[in-house]
This record gives C-alpha cells, structure tokens and sequence, in this order.
C-alpha cells in the first residue's frame, strides 16, 4: 500500500547497509571500561602467579640463595602495585566520563581553615614553656645552696672539735699533731666555702628562683593557649572526619591524592579507625600549610637545605610512616 511518498525502500540509491552513526563519547566509554576489564583480569591474573611464586619461593628459601628470592618476590610485588594504580587511574577515568561527581575535600572553608590555623599554634607555644628538665635544674641550684650552708655548719662543728683536742693534748703528742692537721685542712675548706661556694650558690640559687617565677608567668599565660589549640586540633580532626565519611558515602568521585595515599575505601576491622585517623590528619596537614597539588597528599618534598626538624617536615615524615604502615 502507497502512502504517497517515497520510502527507503523505495529509493534506489538506498543501501542496505546503511549504518545510524555511533556516538564517540559512548564509544571512548566503551572502551574505558573493556580497558578495565583487562586490566582486571590482567591483575588477577598476576595476584594469582604472585600467590604461586611465593608457595615455590617458600621452599626454596631453605636450600639457598634467598636474597635472589627476595628481589624477585619484590619485583613481583611491584609490577602488582603498577597494575592496580593502572586499574585504579581507568576506573577514575571510566566514572569521570559518566559524570560521577568530583569532590574537593580541600575545600574545607574559611571557618576550618581558621580552625587549623589555631591548632597549628601548638607547637610554638608548647615551645615557651619550661620543661621538667629545666625545672628540675633550678630546683636543684635552690637546693645546692643548702647542701653548701650545711657544709659550712659541718665544717664549723669539726673546727670545734678539733679545738677541743687541741686544749686538752700535750705538745708533744701524736693526737695533737693530728689536730694541728685537720685544722689547717678544715681552715682552708672553711675559707673556699666563705670565699668561693656559698656566692656562687647564692647567686645560682637566686638566677633559679628568677628562673622559676618567670616560668610560672609564662605558663600561667600559654597553658589557656594551649588549651584553646587543642581544642581546635579535635574540632578539626572531627570536621575532616565527617567531610571525609560523607565524601565516601555519598559514591562521589574522591580526589586523586586521596586515592593515591589511601585508596578508595576504609579496610575492615578494626584497622579502619587508623585508616579514617589517618585520612583526617592528611587532610588536616593539607589545609595547614595550603596544599592543593592534585597528585601528591602531602605536596613536593623538602627542598635541599630546608631545615627538617620545622613542624611542617616532622609531620610530614610522621604521616609517610602512618601511610606506611597502613600499606603493611
């Protein structure tokens, strides 16, 4: 039946096989995700030869040549680790080109900032007050002077006594010349005591009590401080927290540095708590000292010459471990 116009069929130019044009954007996802499927398949096929070689290694390691074994069991493991950051880096992709959500953790706004701002005042201040050690120094200059008094009081008293030997002996006497002795040894400590210790005790004794008043000021002024800052630190560690969970329950895509330190998700157990305190304090290190780099956690390393015992290097070397031994 005509409908009273032309029709493919109709047309002789018409081919049969005429093709609908694909759509590139579906087809790069495609094969985004065949890419992932190999490499998949490609590490677990890895993990499995991994898991092989370690059953054969673990036998040969007593007959010989174990360090030879080790190398090749560390080889293994890090073309392992190469094809998972490869899976991971597709998958990234994979969910970028299906418009999963990006979030940016270190966004964290200016009342967090202000937050790790006042926390990171720490250190300085801990950094005023005396320590233990100091402490315990100028007590003990107060207590010197009373050791070197009670000598001087010791010292009096063997004079006396020696004095009384001396009254009651005969010239000529061996007890006698002994006494002659002693008074002169015990004349001349009287002397270094009168003349030399009890100034110098004296004037240590009154540096320390100088000493001690003025770490009371200091402490009477920074330990509020103090206080104020660890306040801050635990706001801040729950905020990052919360922003960190929220980011991983809401399936949004989270940021490459992430990913590259901790991976996507938390493990189980109860490992996890050191994974999110962990997460949280790298967060936390980033907004510190503003870092944004994309790729690295704790940004680029110390340049040659920078001073490594500053907060900023101690904390990053204790993170690495932290990292380190989530990676265990």
């Amino acid at each position: 039946m005509s409908h009273g116009y032309a029709t493919y069929g109709d047309d002789p130019e018409f081919s049969a096989d005429y093709e609908e044009p694909v759509d590139p954007t579906r087809r790069d996802l495609d094969e985004l995700f065949a890419a992932v499927d190999g490499l998949r398949a490609a590490v677990e096929e890895t993990d499995d030869r991994v898991r092989q070689d370690v059953a054969d290694l673990t036998e040969r390691l007593e007959t010989g040549g174990a360090q030879r074994q080790e190398d090749r069991l560390d080889l293994l493991g890090r073309r392992l680790d190469r094809l998972q950051q490869q899976v991971q880096a597709l998958e990234r992709a994979v969910r970028v080109s299906d418009g999963v959500p990006q979030v940016n953790l270190d966004d964290v706004g200016a009342e967090t900032r202000a937050l790790a701002a006042e926390a990171a005042r720490w250190d300085d201040l801990h950094k005023e007050l005396v320590t233990k050690e100091q402490r315990a120094r100028y007590s003990d200059e107060i207590s010197r002077l009373s050791s070197v008094q009670a000598a001087l009081s010791r010292c009096d008293a063997d004079l006396l006594d020696v004095m009384g030997v001396l009254a009651s002996t005969d010239r000529a006497s061996r007890a006698r010349g002994d006494a002659e002795s002693s008074l002169r040894a015990l004349s001349t400590r009287r002397r270094t005591l009168l003349d030399e210790e009890i100034p110098a005790a004296v004037a240590a004794a009154d540096q320390g009590r100088l000493a001690l008043r003025e770490a009371d000021a200091v402490e009477a002024r920074v330990v509020p401080q103090l206080e104020r800052a660890e306040r801050a630190w635990h706001d801040l560690q729950v905020r990052l927290r919360t922003r960190i969970t929220d980011a991983l329950g809401s399936n949004a895509l989270l940021p490459t540095w992430f990913g590259h330190a901790l991976g996507v998700a938390p493990p189980a157990g109860a490992s996890g708590d050191a994974w999110i305190r962990t997460a949280a304090s790298v967060l936390a290190y980033r907004v510190t000292f503003g870092i944004t780099d994309p790729a690295l956690p704790l940004g680029p390393p110390a340049l040659e010459g920078a001073d490594t015992t500053e907060r900023r290097w101690t904390w990053r070397a204790r993170l690495e471990s932290d990292l380190d031994d989530l990676s265990l």
